[in-house]
């Protein structure tokens, strides 16, 4: 099979457990990249921290970040697709979680970097405060999330400890409401860390790529897609094949797509290597 997209995950899939990016890794990117291969990166993250990975691979390719949500060029930090969540449908899901404020982040895109919108309540929630401190800039205060509702709303996102987002995705999960938005969830048990979004109903990581396959003249079978976690199975089930690293979600098992080696033993480079880098040349 020929390929001339590759998709891959950021954390859990192209980073190690500590968040690092693994040599071997970033070199197998590289090499697909000089076969004239595109590589995006389609991830869970906002768009300023993923920009960061790009930067370090060089890549120039569009990012597909918020699980989908947002599609920007890291070329110019431009919008090139959005499916955001409406602030009617927002303001009522703020309603149905009012308990759940300490866990709660509004993720809008206001300018190149995008903001972070929280409550005060926030402060007491360690996991949360940790993903937050990796952009403090960005990060804004208010007493009232409604007030901070508005057309630039990505979505809205929930993090905290395993067992919190369990009950949220509970809670979540046994409101009506949720015809009409899309849940993705984002479970690391090892971290004991979770986290939940709500996205507008028509996003996805999957419609996302269905948008570049589509802008690039590429189809499906020509692209290889890698992830580990339950966000990115449309993904895999869209690409030609579909791989896991060896460190995925039990969910993502036993659905006939191919295996590599964990984020920890270089999975994607071996991937990469398998499937595209033994069989072309530069």
């Amino acid at each position: 099979m020929i390929f001339k997209m590759v998709a891959i995950d950021i954390d859990g899939t192209l980073l190690d457990s500590e968040g690092e990016l693994p040599l071997e890794n970033a070199r197998a990117i590289a090499r697909t990249l000089e076969r004239g291969i595109t590589v995006v990166l389609v991830t869970g993250r906002r768009y300023g921290t993923a920009r960061r990975i790009a930067d370090l691979l060089q890549l120039r390719s569009p990012l597909i970040t918020h699980n989908g949500a947002l599609i920007k060029s890291p070329l110019d930090d431009k919008r090139i697709a959005s499916w955001f969540l409406s602030p009617a449908i927002a303001s009522e899901i703020l309603v149905a979680t009012a308990s759940f404020l300490p866990y709660v982040v509004l993720h809008k895109d206001t300018h190149p970097g995008g903001q972070m919108v929280i409550h005060p309540l926030c402060k007491d929630n360690t996991p949360l405060q940790g993903y937050l401190e990796k952009l403090p800039h960005e990060v804004c205060q208010e007493e009232s999330l409604q007030d901070a509702l508005d057309g630039d709303l990505i979505q809205i996102m929930f993090s905290g400890t395993l067992p919190a987002m369990l009950e949220i995705e509970k809670h979540l999960s046994e409101s009506a409401f949720l015809t009409n938005v899309k849940m993705t969830k984002t479970y690391y048990p090892e971290k004991n860390l979770g986290i939940v979004d709500i996205l507008d109903r028509r996003c996805s990581k999957r419609r996302a790529l269905e948008f570049l396959t589509e802008a690039f003249g590429y189809r499906p079978k020509e692209m290889l897609a890698i992830g580990d976690n339950h966000n990115d199975l449309e993904m895999l089930e869209y690409a030609g094949i579909g791989v896991v690293v060896g460190n995925c979600v039990a969910e993502l098992k036993g659905r006939g797509f191919e295996e590599t080696s964990s984020n920890n033993n270089g999975g994607v480079a071996q991937a990469l290597e398998r499937f595209i880098l033994r069989n072309s040349r530069p």
